[in-house]
């Protein structure tokens, strides 16, 4: 992408009075980028965003897999957000239950050779995606930023609890 990016002042609704924090600034990003992410997967018509992110998490977790909590942990997203893409991932053969020898009322998600196959096709395009989204930074910035982020994260988590 050869296009100059906007500056802030250019941006829509980046300049809000009483709410010029950065933290106001990712929730906009956010959401153009779940917009777009969104669109992206609906291109492929093959996983919706929190379908994607389920598997994404299990392709993580391996062999072991996870429990509806431990995923919800790890996406950052709620308990029912992770079992309605996970009823919807195993009605098409992409993600599986097993007994959970630790909880009995709580089963392991596992993701199938389906699964991460659907993944993996989805994987290229995610990585492109951020790639173009982070092109006007050098690697110096990106690495910053990331940092930076992290710091946020932390603080979020630590005021969720």
């Amino acid at each position: 992408m050869d296009e100059t990016p906007p500056t802030a002042d250019e941006l829509p609704g980046w300049q809000m009075p009483g709410l010029d924090f950065p933290t106001f600034r990712i929730i906009l990003l956010a959401k153009i980028i779940t917009r777009l992410t969104n669109r992206q997967l609906g291109e492929g018509g093959e996983l919706s965003y929190a379908e994607w992110r389920l598997l994404g998490r299990l392709a993580v977790l391996g062999a072991d897999g996870g429990t509806v909590g431990q995923v919800a942990d790890l996406a950052w997203v709620d308990r029912a957000e992770v079992s309605r893409a996970a009823t919807a991932l195993e009605e098409r053969g992409y993600s599986a239950r097993r007994d959970n020898p630790l909880d009995r009322r709580t089963p392991v998600l596992l993701i199938t050779d389906l699964g991460r196959a659907a993944f993996q096709r989805s994987l290229d395009v995610r990585k492109n995606f951020h790639e173009e989204l982070l092109s006007d930074l050098s690697p110096a910035e990106v690495a910053e930023l990331d940092r930076l982020l992290a710091k946020v994260g932390g603080r979020l988590k630590a005021m969720v609890g």
